[in-house]
């Protein structure tokens, strides 16, 4: 009887390690960041009001409601070299995430400016304040997290 017990007890033991080092390897997924860098610019009769505006009108009706976008964040340039760097930190739980997030916010854009007039207007009014852009993917190392 106190075999059978002790079996029961390891078995028992097994599991809920088995189970927890799942629980906490899932924990442990690494997330994908897509990391743009936007070079920004000035231009004539552009101000830092309008640019911030469009934008925000932009994040509230496209970023924001994408439900597979983990998290977004905006840096400027602060300090260094180049005060033209804008850099956009875009978190996804998946790679498939990063082109069904792409899906999405094509049909969110779309939704808010239906007619491809409004469309064009809206990207050449905030696109006047960016030139060139690069895109790089990034995959988290969950191990070194604070």
């Amino acid at each position: 009887m106190k075999s059978m017990g002790t079996c029961f007890a390891l078995a028992l033991a097994v599991f809920l390690l088995l189970s927890n080092s799942r629980a906490l390897a899932q924990e442990e997924e690494p997330h994908v960041y897509q990391i743009t860098t936007w070079k920004t610019v000035m231009p004539e009769g552009g101000s830092a009001t309008e640019r911030d505006s469009l934008l925000l009108e932009w994040v509230n009706a496209v970023l924001r409601p994408n439900t597979k976008i983990l998290s977004s964040k905006n840096l400027r340039h602060d300090y260094g070299s180049d005060s033209h760097d804008w850099v956009v930190i875009t978190e996804y739980k998946t790679w498939a995430d990063i082109e069904a997030a792409g899906k999405m916010s094509d049909e969110l854009f779309n939704k808010k400016w239906p007619d491809k007039k409004q469309q064009g207007e809206f990207n050449r009014r905030l696109g006047k304040y960016f030139t060139g852009h690069s895109d790089e993917i990034y995959r988290e190392l969950p191990k070194f997290r604070k």
